[in-house]
């Protein structure tokens, strides 16, 4: 886990010489009711020095016996925070110390921030929600210095848990700007406390107490009013002022002097300030200003010097702007519009020395165990030949720990020349510019790493070596071979082409990669299992993903366990084996919710293809709520390829459900996402499967038909079966005959059928099997050859009813009614055939000249009179027995009586068995 450092948790401890502002302290005592306070004003106006005192006045005037009210928790941000994973890992950190609070807070979030592929912080932050809501302690957070914050992603996380903050906590932001929260709705929720630099500007007795008593100028009460006038009650301006009139003998000129905006009242004051310094302390001040937080041997470091932790102590005993940051005073900060000024004046008359600076402190960090902040200095110094060693050497940790983020930002800010140096760094950026759709790039870095290896190999030991040679032991080369194989492998799989070169990267990379680099080995084992089903042989496929999740689990690493099963999950659907589908997901779910990632992206995934699984056994209400989930737990981010499986999920479980517009819908958002993000190439060929289905759906042939010549598609003779064909080709050529189909070119759908279901076949894909055999039967009843339909029918349903298949039947529509009708008759499969027909909707059913005389003619069913055929109608209505007797103008003991008729002609038990029934028969067609 990274190191943090604890110090930016400490509470700062309240000076002992301030103006006391009980003004102030009754406000921010009053805000504690609502979700938060915002204190914000520009830089120097005491925003953090009151926050101390109105926390040390919460434990002063607070009796005993009531102490543990409030639990206070501390966060001092800087620019480094801007990494979602790195804020995230503070924030969680920063609340968990709370003293006598011994729940452990965030222990899940801190478990998805360090997996290999983090969720959304919104996810995270849910565990964190959730822990927190199980506390009986409140909470108070404060959160300072957030105007330095510039990322989006973690301003979007602010403002979830905002949103979503629980009644334990309330929250204190201390910045110089707004932040880009939703302010006016807290406001007018009354859920937002506001001072700003109005209200933290000190008055005439603020200002008179804080230059005469504190700095103990002796000021007259004119020169105060004019000094506090120019300063307009700034505090910051009032310190510096105090500062440069100490060794002034006429402090009225002085302060006559001031004028102008703060910026150039600042300017003139650090002007001051400096010029009244010894040179030591000046050069002090300004080597030293490049740094964030200081102390003696860093400081000493760079300036050379062997006393630099007694000059901070001098610094802070001068008030110079300096804070320090832990009860010991062993870590400080320069006030940041101290040090900014202090960084300009180094920049105008040192420039030459900042990257020298930056140099010292990177190493200085490094030493001391700080890499990040010793690569992010090497990062300011632009010396990037040091910082493309820092994360060379360092790499394998930041990715283990789940540093996505920043490890992919630091590889963008490398200059390629000095990248491809780095065969290693290049493996890594060309897996981050893949996913992020810079196809270009990554296949330059991984030729780049070939040229390397292959250079490797040619090279002897007569050979001299060049400068720009990459030296490389054994161990390396087999590490970076197997790297790149895998980085093939993965590639591969996501395009879903070159089947062989898939699993010849896979097998590669499994053979030169060793054990311990898990996380490589992952995905080449995942890409192989991958590679069997993208050429459609399910058995193998499942034999390859079986021993991928062998490997997983040796790892331990839950994440990878999930992938790796509903990888499983998939091939197990796509074989028919439903059930099993389904228990996979359920096991997964309650692993997902035992390790806290139930609310992951990973999980989200898991919920979509469960979600399906459902809709097909005809549980839609659950299978829409799930689905829905599933994508929505991927609408801030995480991995596109599982995004898009999932919204493919949904749009499945829509048509199921009947819901059109919901799946117009799904296509206006993935438009949104494709604009932004590179899609997967399967999924854009399953997406216009999908979009020619809704197109069928609503009579619009002539689109689906311009589809057909959109895509170049075959349609007579020129196909024949294809033992190994993806499964994207294998869905858009059902696609084609059903629209085949529909145009009423029956022989050629027949034709393009046959050879579907010989390819589908080979690859035991007996969920592809069933589909196409339902089509086939659709195709011969519509040539009027209904005896080999029925055979075909009865061949489908003999594979569907062992396994629980519904909707894959009754989504083929009044059509497919038909054609069960016709095999209710014959016989096949009644109990089975009778469930299916009660699922489709009345207006699919057939016409009652149809369907009554076969339901009467039944030798399952006695007749129904015309009396119990309005009962049961009224019945089907959903009337209770008093209101049918009411319409009928019967006794209730006559309805009584009906029913009980009813139910033993139908053979059935109860009032929802009869309605199921009587529709399977086509008694009820009209309601």
């Amino acid at each position: 886990m990274e190191q943090l450092l604890s110090t930016k948790l400490f509470i700062p401890t309240a000076r002992q010489e301030l103006v006391h502002r009980p003004r102030l302290i009754e406000r921010l005592d009053e805000g504690l009711h609502r979700k938060l306070t915002l204190i914000s004003a520009p830089a120097g106006f005491g925003k953090t020095t009151l926050v101390t005192e109105w926390l040390d006045s919460l434990r002063l005037d607070t009796p005993k016996e009531e102490q543990t009210l409030y639990r206070i928790t501390w966060f001092s941000l800087d620019k480094s925070d801007n990494d979602p994973a790195r804020f995230l890992s503070y924030l969680i950190s920063a609340l968990n110390p709370v003293e006598g609070v011994n729940t452990s807070i965030g222990e899940g979030a801190l478990s998805m921030i360090h997996s290999p592929q983090p969720p959304p912080p919104e996810t995270i932050l849910t565990s964190v929600i959730n822990d927190i809501s199980s506390l009986s302690e409140k909470i108070i957070l404060i959160i300072d210095d957030y105007h330095l914050i510039e990322s989006q992603q973690v301003h979007d996380a602010l403002a979830f848990l905002l949103d979503h903050l629980p009644r334990q906590i309330h929250m204190v932001i201390a910045t110089r700007e707004d932040p880009p929260l939703l302010l006016g709705r807290l406001r007018a929720r009354d859920q937002l406390t506001e001072l700003r630099a109005a209200n933290l500007r000190f008055n005439s007795s603020e200002a008179a107490e804080f230059l005469n008593q504190v700095m103990t100028l002796n000021l007259s009460d004119e020169d105060l009013d004019l000094l506090e006038n120019r300063t307009e009650g700034w505090i910051a301006g009032l310190q510096l002022a105090a500062i440069s009139l100490r060794d002034h003998e006429d402090a009225t000129s002085l302060i006559k002097a001031f004028s102008g905006s703060h910026r150039l009242v600042l300017d003139f004051l650090i002007e001051e300030v400096l010029n009244q310094q010894s040179e030591c302390i000046q050069n002090f001040l300004l080597k030293t200003a490049i740094l964030d937080r200081l102390t003696g041997s860093l400081c000493d470091a760079l300036t050379d010097q062997d006393n630099g932790g007694s000059i901070l102590q001098s610094l802070e005993h001068a008030n110079l702007f300096i804070v320090p940051q832990d009860d010991e005073r062993y870590w400080y900060r320069y006030h940041h519009l101290f040090a900014d000024s202090l960084r300009r004046r180094l920049n105008q008359i040192h420039i030459e020395q900042v990257p020298v600076l930056h140099s010292k402190a990177s190493v200085w960090y490094e030493k001391n165990g700080f890499i990040d902040d010793a690569i992010d200095h090497a990062l300011r110094g632009k010396d990037f030949v040091r910082m493309a060693s820092l994360v060379d050497a360092h790499i394998d940790a930041f990715w283990k720990r789940g540093q996505h983020g920043k490890l992919r930002q630091w590889l963008v800010e490398l200059p390629v020349e000095i990248v491809i140096a780095k065969p290693q760094l290049c493996i890594f950026r060309a897996l981050y510019s893949f996913t992020s759709g810079q196809l270009g790039e990554a296949e330059r870095d991984l030729q780049s790493v070939e040229q390397v290896l292959e250079s490797s190999e040619e090279r002897t030991s007569e050979t001299s070596v060049q400068d720009n040679d990459v030296q490389l032991s054994s161990a390396d080369k087999m590490k970076l071979r197997g790297r790149l194989a895998a980085v093939r492998a993965f590639m591969g799989s996501y395009i879903q082409k070159d089947v062989q070169g898939i699993i010849k990267h896979s097998q590669e990379a499994l053979e030169f990669l060793p054990e311990s680099d898990v996380a490589m080995r992952t995905i080449a084992a995942i890409a192989l299992g991958d590679a069997q089903a993208i050429k459609g042989d399910m058995s193998a496929a499942y034999l390859a993903q079986s021993e991928a999740l062998d490997v997983i689990r040796s790892t331990g690493n839950v994440y990878f366990i999930l992938v790796g099963n509903l990888k499983l999950a998939n091939i197990l659907r796509e074989k028919g084996k439903l059930q099993h589908t389904v228990e996979i997901c359920s096991q997964m779910m309650d692993l997902a919710k035992k390790s806290r990632m139930s609310h992951s992206g990973i999980a989200g995934w898991l919920l979509a293809i469960w979600g399906e699984a459902l809709a097909e056994l005809n549980d839609l209400d659950k299978a829409v709520t799930l689905a829905m989930r599933g994508v929505e737990l991927h609408a801030r981010g995480g991995d596109v390829a599982m995004l898009c499986w999932s919204y493919l999920c949904l749009m499945r479980v829509y048509y199921s459900q009947g819901n059109l517009t919901g799946i117009e819908e799904c296509f206006q958002t993935i438009d949104e996402i494709g604009r932004e993000s590179n899609l997967p190439p399967w999924f854009i060929i399953q997406k216009g499967v999908w979009q020619t289905r809704l197109w069928l759906a609503q009579d619009n042939l002539e689109s689906a038909s311009n589809w057909i010549k959109t895509r170049g598609l075959v349609t007579t003779g020129g196909l024949k079966p294809q033992h190994e064909q993806d499964y994207s080709w294998l869905l858009e050529h059902i696609g084609l005959a059903r629209v085949l189909i529909a145009l009423g070119h029956l022989d050629e759908s027949d034709h393009l059928l046959q050879i579907l279901l010989e390819t589908a076949e080979a690859g035991y894909r007996i969920t592809r099997v069933m589909e196409i055999l339902l089509l086939r039967a659709l195709t011969l009843q519509s040539k009027g050859n209904t005896t080999q339909a029925i055979t075909v029918l009865e061949r489908a349903l003999a594979l569907a009813e062992p396994n629980g298949f519904f909707r894959t039947i009754v989504d083929e529509g009044p059509s497919m009614a038909h054609l069960l009708f016709e095999a209710f008759s014959r016989d096949i499969a009644p109990d089975y055939v009778q469930r299916l027909l009660a699922a489709f909707p009345i207006d699919q059913k057939v016409k009652t000249d149809q369907t009554t005389s076969r339901a009467t003619d039944s030798k399952y069913v006695e007749s129904l009179s015309d009396r119990e055929i309005e009962v049961l109608q009224l019945v089907a209505q959903g009337r209770t027995n008093p209101e049918i007797a009411e319409k009928l103008y019967l006794s209730q003991h006559t309805v009584k009586v009906h029913a009980r008729n009813i139910y033993g002609k139908l053979g059935v038990h109860n009032r929802t068995e009869a309605v199921n029934k009587a529709r399977a028969l086509g008694i009820l067609p009209n309601l």
